[in-house]
């Protein structure tokens, strides 16, 4: 569940203190195969808008003798992606939404508890709309409350791994499920470095620091967004899953700002309507006749993408 995800990725990301982040991406036009038809319906490219800020409320800085720099931080997370979508050739009632908003604000929660472990605790709500305007927001349709506690294991400075719960009600009514949480930094001869985490979505990058101001990455990304709506007179989930590899070269402009770019392609971009039931989620669209499951999806295209992180 992506807000359940992106929930827990603020949660971890408040204990590096305030960060604000902008990014604008690009996906370039491609066909899009239809699953259930088994042939091509259509085409479209994509443009993507996303900002997010963590503001810490109170911090306790870490002990000094502590490895893990551990901090206790109350905080708040805010973030909203814009996604517009110019789709062209689909059938009537195949075409997939031109616009999607995703809104969340939540209060975090980081604290240590005994010598490797600390527990993570977050409550708030978000939007999933399929128009990019505060007037789509309807509470009862498109507005999830969330929540999440997990307890995180620090293996090493650099390894923690996690897991716990995680709530929302995505379904119409409250569920739990389960949370996972894995963060890896390292390298090795100063220069190489690698970077892998479980957060929102996920990410696997193996970089090169070229001088203190500048390094490059091959980067590869795992993430998403959704909408509900109404479609054919019932509540439906529009969900749209993007595998994004390239590479990243990412200029540092003083201590606090960096600007990473991306360039490469997005391998996977799905795109598929699902009933707002707990059924439909293990469903699914159709199955080859050796019985493995076939899905919806846009074929590879061109990816670029630009940001800038303050923090």
């Amino acid at each position: 569940m992506k807000n359940t995800i992106t929930l827990i990725a603020l949660l971890i990301v408040v204990s590096a203190f305030a960060q604000i982040s902008v990014k604008a991406e690009y996906i370039g036009n491609s066909k899009f195969y239809d699953a259930v038809a088994d042939t091509n319906t259509g085409d479209g490219s994509a443009t993507i808008y996303s900002a997010s800020a963590m503001l810490p409320l109170w911090i306790q800085a870490p002990a000094e003798e502590d490895p893990y720099k551990r901090a206790t931080v109350w905080g708040v997370a805010l973030s909203g992606t814009f996604v517009k979508m110019d789709n062209q050739n689909f059938p009537i009632g195949k075409e997939l939404p031109s616009q999607v908003m995703n809104l969340g604000a939540s209060v975090l929660h980081l604290r240590p508890l005994k010598e490797r472990w600390s527990m993570l605790m977050a409550l708030g709500a978000g939007s999933y709309t399929p128009e990019n305007q505060l007037s789509a927001i309807h509470i009862g349709e498109n507005v999830l409350a969330n929540g999440a506690f997990v307890l995180v294991w620090h293996w090493m400075p650099n390894l923690e791994i996690g897991g716990g719960v995680a709530l929302n009600n995505s379904f119409g009514y409250p569920m739990v499920f389960p949370a996972f949480y894995l963060k890896y930094k390292g390298g090795f001869s100063d220069k190489f470095t690698i970077d892998v985490s479980l957060l929102d979505g996920a990410k696997v990058a193996f970089g090169y620091n070229y001088h203190k101001n500048l390094s490059l990455k091959l980067a590869t990304y795992v993430g998403g967004y959704a909408a509900y709506l109404q479609r054919n007179a019932q509540k439906e989930i529009f969900t749209q899953q993007n595998i994004i590899t390239g590479l990243q070269p990412e200029f540092k402009i003083g201590k606090h700002i960096s600007i990473p770019i991306t360039a490469g392609a997005i391998f996977l971009r799905t795109g598929r309507y699902t009933k707002r039931a707990l059924a439909a989620m293990f469903e699914p669209e159709a199955k080859n006749e050796d019985g493995t499951v076939r899905s919806s999806q846009f074929n590879p295209a061109f990816y670029f993408s630009v940001g800038i992180t303050i923090k």
